[in-house]
């Protein structure tokens, strides 16, 4: 049995393609996927029913109605959903999310062949039966879907971890340009308040709001940007009213922006373009404002989420809608639904249409809060975990992702690795590396695989730990050196500190680096690294390693299942070296006593996997092939496996799904699943503790022992 939280709400999907035609007709297609329909219900699992037809979009008519909002949506409605089938559509997928109490995110999505239609309001569409308005409720939360060439991977983050800049432009002759002057100190008040809750740095105030230190703010990495400044369209190139060195007006191209934000090794989640209160009038409905201009060229550079103003937005408007918006986002990361929720406040208000919405996010989540957050808002079994790691009954399982703060993860050292030797292409676009060494293996030699590991590995680490090698340095430090300085300087919230300072007895250890072992002697204990001879020789069989001692807290075992790079015989890297582990394991109960034992009574903690990879679906075989496995349905157990910032928001869902049906049906103990990465849970874990102990980190000491021996 597997205990799965969910995100807040079940949303099923309507999609809304338009495609320009003829040079005044344009087919619209819809396309809608229920996540979870009902058995016998009227669509079943999996299916995606669509529907096409012809939309009649008056953009004359529409024009003549830009001063009514209710007769505009009305119109733009009828258009729309003029197709019998396309309206057929439309009210059996609402019918159908209604019925199982769901959501429904509805996307727009305009095709390149009519980029006219992004000046229409679509924000004032309005259900063509009931009438009311769509994109003010939070029951259909809508925005306008953006395909962009950028390949980067939207990775979520945790929520504790956002940083928000706002940037606000107030040149001093901006009179010449026919523009009033900026209420800096007002517009940077109304951010600030508005991002309550966010840790926020200012540009603007203090210096002027130039190009170049907007874009090296950003290069820092930035979460969400605020930018307030004047804007205007000119010959359909939106142009941004910024500062030169002395603080006048310098026009900025926003195209040139949008280049610089594409060059940036991670974008900003969340850009909102604010409007000016002194800005000049508001579109006239033939195209769109300068901010809502530049939205689908920031979508193009890889900015997964715009909110841009449509046009002259009042101050009003701004300080009811804005807060609440932010309030609403930083509850659970959906960014739709808290635009629905904003919108719904100011929806009496004429210009409450404005804030328009670009993303290049299906599921509109660009951060999670970690945790369980089961349905009464806490989850029930922290009280025995955290029992159990107090009394020295939990057992860390920790997979090959736990150090990925220090090297990266294990499919991007997959990923290097291919790359770097020219793989045949099926090989390369693996991302598994178990597949990648197994091919290397068979073409070089397993030693040859190792050393190729060690190089990857040291690389990358000082490509995030860069103050560890000095640039005068000739010959780089070794590996070891490398974990070394790597130990010396960890901070109180990194994983293996924490782990460290567990009263944990038997740690299972799948990484093949020795960080587990250089902690626990940097907190003052002397673990016990256990090796087994998993290969059969030709005068030898494999056997578990010879200890019979029994763990304590100060001397804590640690299994290293997998082996470890200093011993190459000992590693187990590639597919052949999973398969004849697994056998040898099974046949020759290669796990020792101790562990065994400790993996059969007490709560089990997976941390650092994931379930796809060949480490923990090995491991987890010989967890249940294990004797005396019934006992562990007497404890509470946990696995970290989904870490939200690794899979990204299109595959999170899948993940959760695939998880559910790994567990199902089998004879397993109950598992309840974090959401969040091993920090995020380590992190909550030693907070449940604090609460009942005063046993907290203590600091690493100068000296820490050499490779694994």
């Amino acid at each position: 049995m597997v205990v799965v939280s969910k995100p807040n709400g079940v949303y099923a999907e309507l999609e809304i393609g338009l495609q320009r035609v003829q040079a005044d007709a344009y087919r619209i297609s819809l396309r809608f996927t229920d996540p979870e329909p009902r058995k016998g219900g009227e669509y079943d699992a999996g299916e995606k029913p669509r529907a096409g037809g012809l939309a009649a979009l008056d953009l004359a008519e529409l024009l003549a109605l830009q001063h009514d909002p209710a007769a505009y949506g009305e119109a733009l409605a009828d258009g729309l959903f003029r197709d019998p089938d396309v309206r057929t559509l439309w009210a059996r997928a609402k019918t159908a999310t209604e019925s199982q109490d769901h959501f429904l995110r509805v996307r727009l999505c305009i095709d390149p062949s009519a980029p006219e239609l992004h000046a229409l309001r679509w924000e004032l569409l309005t259900d063509p039966e009931t009438k009311a308005l769509v994109a003010t409720s939070e029951k259909t939360p809508f925005s306008r879907f953006m395909v962009s060439s950028d390949w980067r991977p939207v990775k979520l983050r945790p929520k504790a971890d956002l940083k928000a800049l706002v940037a606000v432009a107030a040149p001093s002759n901006l009179a010449k340009y026919q523009l009033a002057g900026v209420d800096m100190d007002g517009e940077i008040e109304r951010a600030i308040k508005a991002l309550e809750g966010v840790d926020v740095n200012v540009l603007g105030r203090d210096e002027p709001l130039t190009l170049e230190l907007l874009v090296e703010s950003l290069r820092a990495g930035v979460d969400v940007v605020y930018l307030v400044c004047h804007g205007a369209l000119i010959r359909r190139i939106p142009r941004l009213y910024l500062q030169n060195e002395g603080g006048e007006v310098q026009v900025v191209d926003g195209n040139e922006l949008a280049r610089r934000i594409a060059e940036l090794p991670q974008a900003p989640r969340l850009v909102v373009l604010a409007s000016c209160d002194s800005s000049k009038a508001e579109s006239a409905g033939g195209q769109p404002a300068a901010e809502a201009a530049l939205a689908p060229r920031l979508a193009e550079a890889g900015v997964p989420a715009i909110l841009a103003m449509q046009g002259k937005i009042s101050m009003a408007t701004v300080e009811k809608a804005m807060p609440a918006f932010f309030a609403e986002l930083l509850k659970d990361g959906q960014i739709d639904r808290a635009l629905a929720v904003a919108r719904g406040i100011v929806r009496d208000r004429g210009d409450a249409w404005m804030p328009s919405l670009f993303l290049r996010l299906k599921r509109g989540r660009i951060w999670y809060v970690p945790g369980f957050a089961d349905d009464d808002g806490g989850f029930s079994k922290w009280r025995s975990i955290t029992a159990s790691a107090l009394q020295g009954d939990l057992v860390p399982l920790i997979g090959p992702d736990i150090a990925v703060h220090v090297y990266g993860s294990v499919r991007d050292l997959a990923r290097r690795l291919s790359r770097r030797h020219d793989l045949p292409r099926a090989s390369r676009e693996s991302d598994d590396l178990a597949k990648v060494t197994q091919y290397l293996s068979v073409e070089e030699s397993r030693i040859f695989v190792r050393d190729e590991v060690l190089k990857l590995v040291t690389k990358a680490t000082l490509e995030r730990r860069p103050e560890l090698s000095s640039s005068d340095d000739v010959v780089l430090p070794s590996l070891p050196q490398l974990f070394d300085e790597v130990v010396k300087r960890q901070e109180a919230e990194d994983p293996l500190r924490i782990l460290a300072s567990l009263p944990v007895r038997v740690f299972v250890n799948a990484c093949f680096d020795p960080l587990l072992v250089k902690s626990l002697k940097a907190e003052g204990r002397s673990p016990e690294a256990l090796l087994c001879d998993w290969r059969a020789s030709a005068d030898s069989h494999p056997a578990p390693p010879d200890y019979d001692a029994e763990p304590t807290e100060e001397r804590p075992v640690i299994h290293q299942l997998f082996g470890v790079l200093a011993r190459p015989d000992s590693l187990v890297m590639t597919e052949d070296d999973f398969f004849d582990h697994l056998i040898a394991a099974t046949q020759f109960k290669l796990i020792p006593n101790a562990v065994r034992g400790a993996l059969t009574r007490g709560s089990l903690l997976f941390l650092g996997f994931r379930l796809d990879d060949w480490t923990f679906r090995v491991l987890f075989r010989l967890i249940m092939a294990l004797g005396g496995k019934q006992r562990l349905r007497n404890y509470s157990h946990v696995g970290v496996q989904i870490d939200p910032e690794e899979y990204g928001d299109s595959d999170l869902e899948k993940a959760r799904r695939h998880l559910e049906q790994y567990f199902t049906g089998r004879d397993t103990p109950p598992v309840s699943i974090y959401w969040g990465s091993p920090k995020d849970f380590l992190t909550d874990l030693r907070q449940q503790m604090s609460e009942g102990t005063s046993r907290l980190p203590a600091a690493a000491p100068e000296d820490a022992d050499d490779w694994l021996s």
